[in-house]
């Protein structure tokens, strides 16, 4: 018998606790940005993924800190025009949750953490220089879907890479995969497992599934 949960009987912490529990594994956007005041922060989200090519667009969801303030990524994005979505590996998963814990806006997450920082190629944001890849977006749109949550949406202006991940001429991995880390629920995350591969089928050759059923 299946289980079925109406959200319009659920609190905010009980969608989020289904919702977080129920789509994964969800990358993380560990992203770097600069204050006004120059300070430089970096903090995971996993509400996040890429959603266009052309324009290059990836999204990410925030919602406000604890005291109600909105996150320092939302300020710095908005005030300097640029982020970088930092993508880590399995190496990098404790050093990028110690960064999101709840430090001052002041304080900066990489000089706290020993994080070496890289300039921005395409971007003024720097990324983090050991992140196996990095996303460089210059602000595209923040999104207000209520007082409590916003999406930021950046254009990907460049792709900067771990040397040996891709082939730069035809721009393929040359690697199954970079051992992302993946975001379960609750304080749980996850490590890709060796992939496989399907081809998509000429629908013609399509049969029923087989689910054992």
């Amino acid at each position: 018998m299946s289980a079925s949960f109406n959200f319009a009987d659920l609190s905010v912490a009980e969608k989020y606790k289904l919702l977080c529990a129920s789509v994964i594994p969800r990358p993380v956007a560990w992203i770097t940005s600069v204050s006004a005041d120059g300070v430089v922060n970096a903090a995971p989200y996993s509400f996040f993924n890429v959603f266009s090519e052309e324009p290059a667009i990836a999204i990410v969801g925030l919602n406000r800190k604890a005291d109600g303030s909105y996150k320092d990524t939302l300020v710095n994005a908005e005030a300097t025009k640029s982020f970088t979505i930092n993508l880590a590996d399995t190496a990098l998963a404790k050093v990028m949750v110690d960064t999101a814990a709840a430090f001052p806006a002041e304080t900066s997450e990489p000089a706290a953490t020993g994080l070496k920082l890289a300039d921005g190629i395409h971007v003024p944001a720097p990324r983090l220089a050991d992140a196996p890849v990095a996303l460089e977006c210059t602000l595209y749109e923040i999104k207000k879907v209520t007082d409590e949550r916003h999406l930021l949406m950046g254009e990907v202006q460049g792709l900067v890479a771990r040397d040996g991940l891709f082939d730069s001429e035809t721009l393929r991995l040359l690697v199954p995969h970079w051992d992302p880390v993946a975001r379960l629920y609750a304080a749980n995350y996850a490590s890709l497992s060796e992939p496989y591969e399907f081809a998509i089928p000429d629908w013609k050759t399509v049969t029923p599934a087989e689910t054992g059923g």
